[in-house]
């Protein structure tokens, strides 16, 4: 299915507020929304979180009735498949929120246009500003201001110890 861009947004926003109530009600938050391929079909990802964390269970029971929701409100156009996970252990930043809880951990950045000649970013999150959306990195040293638009992409490194 190719969508022109005003369509993918309108949808988007409309899945995105279906999903934020529907999840407030149950007790979770929607960190994330994704809207890809996978091998057979498109696939709707949205990354849940709560205090405490996600279980598979949790999963399972957000999937059923966020999926029941989806096929009344039909916000989508097309066929596609709905996956409901947890953030993970190396998750997704995007919000100041998610950013102003992880000072001191490393980071992996990945920009869409190249930023005093890179584009990756690996180092220790230092700082966060909200309008327009940066993070200061900390690499061997020296820190990086990095602005983080709809295009970039930033997680968590996890290290195991």
């Amino acid at each position: 299915m190719v969508l022109d861009a005003e369509m993918h947004e309108d949808w988007r926003v409309r899945v995105k507020a279906l999903a934020e109530d529907l999840l407030f009600n149950l007790g979770f938050e929607l960190v994330d929304l994704e809207f890809g391929q996978s091998e057979e079909n498109d696939l709707l990802r949205l990354y849940i979180d709560r205090e405490g964390g996600v279980s598979l269970d949790d999963c399972t029971h957000v999937s059923r009735m966020f999926g029941a929701l989806l096929d009344v409100e039909d916000p989508i156009p097309g066929r596609y498949s709905l996956e409901i996970s947890s953030p993970g252990l190396n998750r997704r930043l995007s919000r100041p929120k998610d950013f102003q809880s992880r000072f001191g951990e490393i980071v992996k950045v990945k920009l869409a246009l190249p930023l005093n000649g890179r584009r990756r970013f690996k180092g220790i999150l230092r700082d966060c500003q909200e309008d327009p959306l940066t993070v200061s990195i900390e690499i061997d040293g020296e820190t990086f201001i990095v602005p983080l638009d709809e295009t970039s992409r930033c997680n968590l490194v996890y290290k195991f110890k």
